[in-house]
């Protein structure tokens, strides 16, 4: 298995978990401050960008693994990216939409270097 490739799924994952949490009016509020509330287009925009990143965490892990390890892998990775970002919102909330900016540009630069290596 390959480090790089591990690590855009990881990524993709854990990205793709900011923005479906993004969607929620909970988590918005725990980051921006209660109150605030997302309008219709942007919550939609975060929950077709967090499915698309988890669809794409399932590819890796399947183009990793193959079909019959890789749905295994594909959950642990999500779980993984999971559970750090459930820590980032409750120890440092402000933080977790930064981290999953990067994290999503980073999968592409990781997956760049793993599909060239």
């Amino acid at each position: 298995m390959s480090e790089f490739g591990f690590a855009t799924g990881l990524a993709l994952a854990y990205s793709g978990w900011t923005a479906l949490s993004l969607a929620m009016d909970r988590h918005y509020a725990d980051i921006y401050g209660r109150g605030k509330e997302l309008d219709q287009a942007t919550r939609k925009r975060y929950r077709w960008t967090g499915t698309l990143a988890l669809i794409a965490t399932f590819a890796v892990c399947v183009k990793l693994a193959g079909w019959t390890i890789g749905a295994v892998l594909c959950l642990g990775t999500m779980t993984m990216g999971a559970l750090l970002l459930v820590l980032l919102l409750t120890y440092a909330p402000k933080r977790a939409v930064p981290f999953g900016k990067l994290a999503g540009l980073f999968s592409a630069l990781l997956a760049l270097m793993w599909l060239l290596a």
